[in-house]
């Protein structure tokens, strides 16, 4: 009786686990692009007068790889001169990588004031942002 007793219990649990193992493997792409959005590196650039936005998935938060405000390629391949002065009338609430770390989500204000004083006020200007989603934001 035992063996028999056995022997069910192996192949009765098989559909089970069979089951089981179809529906992890058809959840798991959800997971690698969950995965993929948060382990891969973001670059976002907005142009002077702009306002660039930062986001990440839910639950994780902003890591700040690199920053640069300023003018490094030809201003016909990424924002060329603008024949008005634009400014952001809103507050924001991000300035500095200390206030965005930790962070789902920002916006920062592309102007002058908020990085100091403008050595070249007739250059236009752009604000290039690398960052990862780190895992973990509550």
């Amino acid at each position: 009786m035992t063996a028999s007793w056995s022997f069910c219990r192996s192949f009765c649990l098989l559909p089970l686990l069979l089951a089981l193992k179809m529906h992890t493997a058809r959840s798991a792409p959800d997971f690698s692009l969950y995965l993929h959005s948060i382990l891969k590196n973001h670059t976002a650039h907005a142009c002077e007068g702009e306002i660039l936005i930062i986001k990440c998935p839910s639950r994780t938060s902003v890591a700040i790889l690199s920053a640069f405000y300023g003018r490094r390629v030809p201003s016909q391949h990424l924002c060329p001169p603008a024949s008005t002065n634009t400014t952001a009338g809103e507050d924001t609430e991000c300035t500095s990588s200390v206030a965005i770390e930790d962070r789902r989500s920002c916006h920062i204000p592309v102007l002058s004031p908020v990085f100091g004083q403008d050595p070249c006020p007739l250059t236009t200007k752009y604000l290039l942002v690398s960052y990862k989603c780190r895992p973990g934001w509550s």
